[in-house]
């Protein structure tokens, strides 16, 4: 484990070296002791041999797994808003590389039929002027993964409002319904992957694979860049 972890930081070091000192590269590591196994939330020592945090307990959840980069705070965190809603395009190519080294600690990309990005509604698209997480997608250059990027699958049926203030139950009701499946794509039998910036609830995340899974989807994971 500790090789691993050196490994994943020296990885980081690399990546993020143009934008980031040593000393703020630390706060990118992910690794805490005991983790849930389908959302990766702190698991309190007690409740470790149940695998699951309290959360994913209590909430019937459609994805089957959650992955991420890092946590969602410190530089690692101001990195990220800075990315989404200054228009500070050029983070998403490492971002994007952070991803992609995630990704293939965590699958095997021959067994992924489909990767997808969490869509905007067309009204938040034009505001923002991008789709944070399809940007990142576009980075990726190598055929097996770039042949896999389905950009349009699910369709934003509205917009919603902003879920920082949120409670959760509230981001669960705010989310319902939102999203579609595109009527010209199948997901029958396969596995998929779906992208996005911060996972905090999984409300998001949850509306996405509820919907893949009611088409037929077999097996929905997540990848984030940051866990809150």
């Amino acid at each position: 484990m500790e090789n691993a972890i050196t490994m994943e930081k020296n990885v980081y070091e690399i990546v993020m070296a143009p934008f980031l000192c040593s000393k703020c590269i630390q706060d990118f590591t992910s690794e805490h002791s005991v983790k849930c196994v389908r959302c990766g939330e702190r698991v309190s020592k007690h409740n470790s041999l149940k695998n699951n945090c309290h959360a994913c307990e209590k909430y019937k959840k459609t994805f089957d797994k959650v992955s991420f980069v890092g946590l969602y705070q410190g530089i690692y965190k101001q990195l990220i808003h800075l990315y989404k809603f200054k228009n500070k395009r050029q983070l998403a190519k490492p971002f994007a590389q952070l991803l992609q080294y995630q990704l293939n600690k965590n699958w095997d990309i021959s067994q992924v039929d489909k990767i997808i990005p969490v869509p905007l509604h067309i009204s938040r698209l034009r505001e923002r002027g991008y789709n944070q997480a399809l940007l990142m997608l576009w980075q990726w250059k190598h055929g097996d993964y770039r042949s896999k990027i389905i950009p349009k699958m699910l369709i934003r049926k509205r917009a919603t409002e902003t879920q920082t203030n949120l409670t959760r139950n509230e981001r669960m009701k705010n989310m319902k319904s939102v999203f579609r499946l595109n009527p010209k794509y199948c997901v029958l039998n396969q596995n998929i992957i779906i992208i996005d910036d911060v996972y905090t609830t999984g409300a998001t995340v949850h509306a996405c694979a509820e919907v893949l899974k009611k088409n037929g989807a077999k097996r929905v994971d997540v990848l984030t860049l940051a866990r809150a």
